[in-house]
């Protein structure tokens, strides 16, 4: 499926695949829309519905790590910088318990969040040595990102002044376009509580061992699904009185049901059987209420109970009117009917415009032939199309929420429940004459609205007085009929209205049947991917593990959302994971649930931190996980803290290429040390070395191996001088990678592009080197370009020497 697709489209598209009936389907595009039109559509006012798009990921460049930086936090003293190659490789950061390493990986996170995962949900004891013992203050954590194709870097910055409590830091945001106040106005916010590429072994923990619903969050969070989960929200908030009222109804019926049982009077008893009924006839308790009272020929009784009966919009609910007519009036007027058709004529005009374009391609205008429709024109059209679209779907939305309201106020002031009638004695002429003063209502919305909160309070206070005196004047004539009369009166007008409230309450249920059922659908179609990456981790991670890894899928809804890892044991079915798993095998369930949402395409993050993964793994897991970052540092930005030194270990026993080693330690008073272990350079030179020192092995033999070494190093030195120029250039990574892979057919070319930064340079290679750096770096050029050259026959670790010193003389 298409994660790009827009939502609204899939779901129209889909309502239209299941043959949704048209009421229901009004219903879905009114919750996606929002709360005022999915009201509206229940009411059956007509609505121009304009969906709301949830924010969706705007297309970003990828943001990988450059450095990180600490002084006077946590475990460092003073300052020290943690240097990172902004590209794709693998950096493992190796040191004791305590040496500080961990500092670094909380700073990265707390830099960018303000926040650690660590110290979340715990007591306030680990919130408080978050400065350093020895060399508190200056208290700083700063972080460098770099922006594909973008040469100045993002800095982001965070310091403490003396005293200061952790949330009180000061925060700095520095990148291309200038200073920030925060991270928000770089749009990065969002994408980091999606995607969090990094992740401490708190939070491994917390992902296995939370709840099922916390997991699902933040599984769920990055497939762009809101929309959904809004529009079933706004359903179930609409749903919720509307049951309510019908369910109030129907225990009204059985409680008056009773209450007429006990009343000595015929009328009462015929009710009663009426009421005895689950849908008791209307009309007919209707017709018993408007018999004349035997008790007494006077008209006035009958006059009473209908006035007692009577009910009014309370004021509140009047005033509130009036203020969104005046409010909806001024936004229906700042967008204007007259412009909002301009719009409509100008928008089909591009709409035809670019339909003429994409059929005869560029050309002439067919209007007025003096202007010219290109590529250029179509994109400033297409944009203008779109700005054009939107200014029609708000001025319609405008007029639209204004036509409601005008209709609300009519009805409210047309259907005014007064009871008609004059009889002596009953208070009625100023309630009338104050009901027909409102009738008398101009046509203008924000007159509309100025009549309603100047009339409607004498209406609601004649009606007041009105039923005083009818309720004293029932009181004194009750046989007990009369007071359960008035009751009954409210009730019929109650359950008059409950086909209409069931009708309502079967299409909210229905849409939000379907759109859950479609919800469900779309979010496990999205969630393959990711639960396709996991099984592909665990396969790696298990070793041997007896438990295989089912697909993930998510299921339920609000309270009751869980995710479900479905696992089987020695190839039986055993139900879900985490109940047969032991810690180290939790552990990498973590990791493989985490890490396809810290890579995410979607992301712009191409960086993950992970700390400490290695907790509880035994040594075939610990090459599983190896073999696991490798394959991650291919395509990201992987940077991994351990204390465990089986990680890289695993990974230079199992060949799996070049990844860098830091070590830390850590002295008196935290003054930390960064000392980096064997680079890729290294590591072939110190394998040719020991190759070339063993005479076991016959030299015509050594010779080419050594000399195939030799070149691997200067390749990798190469390599590593074009990616730290055209990064700092701002020279996107795809680009790099291209021009490194393109270079690496000959050593020449890789080399004329380390030097010159011009792989056709490579007949300048030699000249330069023999007089930038002599002899010795000429023949181990030629050497390791044209295999063992004669002269390093009998002196191959003469070969690694001048290689060496040819790696250092690029560098």
């Amino acid at each position: 499926m298409n994660r790009t697709e827009p939502l609204v489209e899939l779901i129209f598209d889909r309502l239209a695949a299941d043959r949704v009936p048209d009421d229901t389907a009004e219903v879905v595009l009114a919750a996606l829309s929002g709360e005022a039109d999915l009201t509206a559509a229940l009411a059956g006012v007509p609505t121009v519905l304009a969906p709301q798009r949830t924010a969706a990921d705007e297309p970003r460049e990828a943001i990988w790590l450059s450095s990180v930086t600490v002084a006077g936090f946590r475990g460092v003293g003073p300052e020290r910088t943690l240097a990172v190659e902004p590209g794709p490789g693998l950096t493992v950061v190796v040191g004791r318990n305590g040496s500080g390493k961990s500092s670094f990986a909380e700073a990265v996170e707390l830099a960018l969040t303000g926040d650690s995962a660590r110290w979340a949900d715990r007591n306030s004891v680990w919130r408080t040595g978050w400065r350093n013992l020895h060399a508190g203050d200056p208290c700083r954590i700063a972080v460098e990102l770099r922006v594909d194709g973008v040469a100045t870097p993002t800095r982001v910055v965070r310091s403490w002044p003396a005293g200061a409590e952790l949330g009180e830091a000061e925060m700095s945001v520095t990148s291309a376009h200038g200073s920030h106040k925060d991270l928000a106005e770089l749009g990065l916010v969002r994408p980091l509580e999606l995607y969090r590429p990094f992740l401490t072994a708190a939070e491994l923990g917390r992902l296995t061992a939370g709840t099922q619903s916390q997991l699902f969050d933040a599984i769920s969070a990055i497939l762009g699904l809101e929309a959904i989960t809004d529009a079933d929200r706004r359903l179930m908030a609409a749903a919720r009185p509307v049951d309510a009222a019908i369910k109030e109804v129907r225990a009204q019926r059985a409680a008056l049901a009773d209450a007429f049982s006990g009343i000595d009077d015929d009328r009462a008893r015929r009710a009663a059987d009426l009421l005895n009924n689950k849908r008791p006839d209307l009309a007919a308790l209707a017709a018993i209420l408007d018999e004349p009272d035997e008790s007494t020929a006077d008209e006035a009784v009958l006059l009473c109970r209908r006035l007692v009966a009577m009910q009014l919009p309370d004021a509140d609910e009047v005033t509130s009117l009036a203020g969104q007519l005046r409010e909806a009036a001024g936004e229906a007027r700042r967008h204007d009917g007259g412009r909002s058709r301009a719009s409509l004529r100008s928008a089909e005009l591009l709409r035809l415009a670019i339909e003429h374009h994409d059929d005869r391609g560029d050309g002439p205008c067919p209007v007025c032939t003096a202007g010219r429709l290109d590529g250029d024109w179509r994109a400033t059209a297409t944009a203008s199309l779109a700005e054009l679209r939107d200014r029609t779907l708000a001025a319609q939305a405008a007029a639209a929420r204004l036509t409601a309201l005008l209709q609300r106020a009519h009805y409210l002031i047309d259907d005014l429940a007064v009871p008609d009638g004059t009889t002596a004695g009953v208070p009625v002429d100023g309630l009338h004459a104050a009901a027909a003063a409102l009738r008398l209502a101009p046509g203008g919305p924000e007159e509309l609205a100025d009549h309603l909160t100047a009339r409607y309070p004498a209406v609601l206070a004649a009606a007041r007085a009105a039923q005083a005196y009818a309720k004293d004047l029932l009181r004194e004539r009750d046989t007990g009929w009369q007071a359960a009369a008035g009751e009954l009166w409210a009730w019929v007008a109650a359950a008059g209205t409950l086909p209409e409230r069931e009708r309502a309450l079967a299409r909210v249920k229905a849409a939000r049947a379907w759109l859950r059922a479609t919800g469900a659908e779309l979010r496990n179609e999205r969630v393959a991917p990711f639960a396709e990456h996991s099984q592909r981790i665990w396969a790696q991670l298990r070793q041997e593990s007896n438990v295989e890894l089912g697909a993930m899928t998510l299921e339920g809804a609000n309270t009751r959302r869980r995710v479900v890892i479905p696992v089987s044991v020695d190839g039986a079915d055993n139900g879900t994971a985490l109940g047969v798993m032991s810690q180290g095998e939790m552990h990498a369930l973590g990791l493989a649930t985490f890490l396809p949402r810290g890579c995410a395409p979607e992301s712009p993050f191409r960086f993950i931190v992970v700390d400490d993964p290695v907790q509880s793994m035994d040594p075939a897991k610990v090459d599983g996980l190896a073999r696991v970052l490798a394959e991650l540092a291919e395509r990201r930005q992987v940077v991994v803290f351990t204390h465990d030194t089986r990680l890289p270990d695993a990974l230079g026993r199992l060949d799996l290429g070049a990844a860098r080693i830091v070590a830390v330690t850590r002295a008196e008073r935290s003054v930390v040390t960064l000392r980096p272990g064997s680079d890729p350079v290294t590591r072939y030179l110190d394998d040719a070395y020991a190759l070339a020192r063993n005479e076991e092995i016959a030299a015509e033999v050594r010779g080419p191996v050594v000399a195939e070494l030799c070149r691997s190093a200067i390749e990798a030195a190469c390599h590593r001088i074009v990616w730290r120029r055209r990064v700092a250039r701002g020279v996107p990574h795809d680009d790099i990678e291209a021009a490194v892979v393109a270079a690496s057919r000959r050593l020449t070319t890789t080399v004329a592009l380390a030097m010159f930064d011009d792989a056709d340079r490579g007949g300048d290679v030699l000249g330069y080197l023999g007089r930038r750096h002599g002899r010795r770096a000429v023949d181990a050029y030629q050497a390791c370009r044209e295999g063992v050259h004669g002269a390093y026959l009998a002196d191959l670790p003469g070969l690694v020497a001048d290689a060496r010193h040819l790696a250092e003389a690029l560098s």
